[in-house]
């Protein structure tokens, strides 16, 4: 593959990772720069270079830095944002994790790095208690729904229309090769979102909950087993010897940034930034993403590499991890008996 080859190819990739899973790329250069099918494939394929026009009208038209193309540093940056919008946006948002997965599935060569500051939504839908407060949570007190002003948590009350979506998320996630980056925070945020909302008077009973604690405790233990053998499965899922090993996690108290993922496939490298905890900045900026990949391999090379061992430090960690949630579920029962 020559240069000219590998920009064009980067620059449609970049096009690719901003389309919705239900539009062609043909079909969208064709409509865009006013060519035949024929012509859109010869172009995809590399028969043919675009020209330069045709590379500023799709980079206006998907909002691409052609210099990050060309290895140029610039102090700007280009972002492309997904922000939740309406009441559909959480089942959109799943969607476009749904097609990031698949896309990285079906790719010759990737590498997944994602720093965990909030326990990934995907584990969650082992849970539906867990995933159906989390989902009420982010509605509730980060999007600031209409309907969930005075709507209170209960726990027998478990929303389905997008639960095959998240189950079919963790099922696709399970199957590829990841490496997550996690502190003590990853575990404790939904705990400290569960508080608050016994605090506040959001849970309809009393028990609701001790009840996410429980499921919380039994999802901790299921990801301990899982970084134990160094791979991902179903909650339930007996692990054989000749188990392919496709998780790693890192744990590193001192040195995090925010949660992001960093994914690379086929040699196209892409940045996902969460904003506002749900909204997401993409950026295929090179540059960037090449700052960004090294900050990860610093904070892996200073963090302890815990998964696939059973080793003193992968329980030092989860044991600190369980004496946090008994801190909680303390105050948690106090409230039920006192109250």
């Amino acid at each position: 593959m020559n240069n000219d080859t590998g920009i064009q190819t980067l620059f449609f990739e970049s096009i690719r990772q901003r389309l919705p899973g239900h539009l062609s790329m043909v079909n969208e250069l064709s409509e865009v720069l006013g060519i035949s099918y024929d012509s859109a494939y010869r172009r995809l394929r590399g028969d043919k270079k675009l020209s330069i026009e045709e590379m500023r009208m799709l980079s206006r038209k998907y909002r691409i830095s052609i210099d990050s193309l060309f290895g140029q540093s610039n102090a700007d940056v280009m972002f492309h944002p997904f922000v939740m919008k309406g009441n559909d946006g959480f089942e959109d948002w799943l969607k476009l994790r749904i097609l990031e997965v698949q896309k990285v599935k079906e790719s010759m060569v990737n590498e997944v790095i994602m720093v965990a500051r909030d326990l990934p939504i995907y584990y969650y839908f082992s849970f539906p208690e867990l995933a159906a407060f989390k989902i009420y949570f982010w509605k509730k007190m980060l999007l600031h729904y209409s309907d969930y002003h005075d709507k209170k948590f209960n726990v027998n009350e478990l929303p389905d229309e997008i639960f095959s979506l998240g189950h079919q998320l963790l099922s696709m996630y399970n199957r590829i090769p990841t490496i997550e980056i996690w502190c003590l925070e990853t575990f404790t945020r939904i705990m400290q979102q569960i508080e608050f909302c016994r605090i506040s008077g959001f849970f309809m009973h009393k028990n609701d909950a001790n009840i996410l604690y429980e499921k919380l405790e039994m999802l901790i233990r299921h990801l301990q087993y899982q970084v134990e053998q160094g791979c991902k499965f179903q909650l339930g899922y007996k692990v054989t010897e000749d188990e392919e090993e496709n998780f790693k996690v890192y744990f590193n108290e001192v040195l995090l940034i925010d949660n992001t993922l960093f994914i690379q496939k086929d040699g196209i490298k892409t940045i996902f930034m969460t904003h506002n905890s749900l909204d997401i900045l993409l950026t295929t900026d090179q540059a960037f993403c090449n700052q960004v990949e090294h900050a990860l391999k610093i904070i892996m090379k200073t963090g302890s590499h815990i998964s696939g061992t059973a080793g003193t430090e992968s329980q030092r960690i989860f044991n600190a991890v369980f004496e946090k949630m008994e801190e909680f579920k303390k105050e948690s029962v106090a409230y039920r008996f006192l109250v």
